[in-house]
């Protein structure tokens, strides 16, 4: 039995050409703040160091649906304790699709297809077909690679995210200073109903 989620969410297909012009604007500022700094460094290598949630600032529907993933972690997690996520920006020409890897140090792996092409992500015992609106969650540390069906000319657009408890933070870090800087909190299911108090 395959361990993961598989949601599609309609409104991303439904809202294509918005998903996709705020992506490229998102793309656009990564560049213009960190591109240039770090020698051209893609915004999928320099994960550890931004989450995209701030590159989409002013962007209703990536709001939207960056709620809607933080419901769907915490589902996947079936469980309130501490947890948090980091999330970049996958934008690949056909000759970028990332080959074989794995995110070995998280709790969970996952990704959003907001236009993935005619694409399919392999791992290790199954297939998922890459759909616009896709977002798959799934054990972590498993092998995984994008096969690409058939030739595009359009960037691949795709949105990546690990997500990590306090027990996965304290193996990953050795020294507690170089840690990623990408992780925020994700709210647990009684967020909405606390009041704010003083410590």
């Amino acid at each position: 039995m395959n361990n993961y989620l598989l949601i599609n969410l309609d409104y991303i297909k439904d809202n294509k050409d918005e998903f996709i012009k705020n992506a490229n604007l998102a793309h656009e500022r990564f560049v213009f703040n960190y591109g240039k700094t770090f020698n051209e460094m893609s915004s999928t290598w320099f994960y550890r160091y931004y989450n995209l949630s701030t590159l989409t600032v002013g962007c209703p529907l990536y709001y939207k649906l960056f709620i809607d993933l933080q419901k769907i972690i915490r589902k996947k997690a079936n469980h309130d304790n501490p947890l948090w996520f980091q999330c970049w920006l996958n934008f690949h020409n056909e000759d970028e699709v990332l080959k074989k890897h794995n995110h070995p140090d998280c709790l969970f792996h996952g990704y959003i297809s907001i236009d993935p092409q005619h694409t399919e992500t392999e791992f290790e015992n199954y297939k998922i077909n890459n759909e616009i609106g896709n977002i798959y969650i799934g054990e972590a540390g498993l092998m995984h690679k994008v096969n690409v069906l058939s030739p595009f000319k359009n960037k691949r657009i795709t949105i990546g995210f690990d997500v990590v408890d306090e027990e996965c933070f304290k193996k990953r870090i050795t020294n507690n200073v170089d840690v990623n800087t990408g992780f925020i909190p994700v709210p647990n299911s009684s967020f909405d109903k606390k009041e704010i108090t003083n410590a």
